[in-house]
């Protein structure tokens, strides 16, 4: 019985890394550079069949699907350190031509339209404070995915025009003045993208937590209002 127990264990364990590696896994978000998408401690889904089917335990796609699409979320291994993931909205696939003109996105030769945004409650817990007051929120419509974006320099920011190579892509943070991302590392290669992010299953704000023991140790604050929020 014990053997059984253990084979039927080790199934188990097998089938969920096969589902994790190929399927669909959980990630962290650790940084803020998707404000106001995504925010420090939201806990995503992330789809691995949304581009391709994937070899268990590694990026490598045994059948590619439809690539990633300008307006989409995407997980994928840094250019920059093969042992880190980011997370960033594609905003260029090949062949497309990228300029920002005073922070307005262009693509090929197209304005993005945007729109600033009166309601500002997405931005009531970013820390420091003073970007609750010191940023712009927009909507932004970008291949007919409308989603938010964040301005915080007061300097409007000029970038390109650069054109994206084959089996490449260009993409930046919705947080525009502080995200580290293609305008500084360049393009990401096809073959670095895990996945699409889908949803939010949880988020714990640390910034504002329920108690605090020590600078570094917390009793996070669990934000209920973005449990199942799908991630556009």
């Amino acid at each position: 019985r014990m053997k059984e127990s253990l084979k039927s264990v080790g199934l188990a364990v097998f089938i969920a890394l096969i589902f994790r590696f190929s399927v669909a896994s959980p990630y962290k978000i650790p940084s803020g550079s998707m404000i106001p998408t995504l925010k420090i401690g939201d806990f995503i889904f992330v789809s691995k069949l949304s581009y391709g089917l994937k070899m268990p335990f590694t990026n490598y796609n045994l059948i590619d699907f439809s690539p990633p699409q300008k307006g989409e979320v995407v997980v994928f291994v840094s250019p920059e350190d093969e042992s880190l993931d980011f997370i960033k909205r594609v905003v260029g696939t090949a062949g497309d031509e990228i300029e920002l003109k005073k922070d307005i996105l262009f693509v090929n030769g197209i304005e993005m339209g945007r729109i600033k945004k009166e309601d500002r409650s997405i931005l009531y817990d970013l820390e420091p404070a003073m970007l609750r007051d010191i940023g712009q929120l927009y909507e932004e419509n970008l291949n007919n995915i409308k989603h938010d974006v964040l301005e915080i320099s007061p300097s409007p920011q000029d970038f390109g025009p650069i054109t994206v190579p084959e089996g490449s892509l260009f993409a930046m943070g919705d947080n525009r003045d502080n995200s580290r991302d293609s305008r500084i590392w360049g393009f990401v290669p096809l073959k670095n993208v895990r996945g699409r992010a889908l949803f939010v299953w949880l988020s714990l704000d640390s910034s504002n937590p329920l108690y605090r023991f020590s600078q570094s140790i917390v009793i996070p604050r669990i934000r209920w209002h973005r449990f199942g929020r799908k991630i556009i």
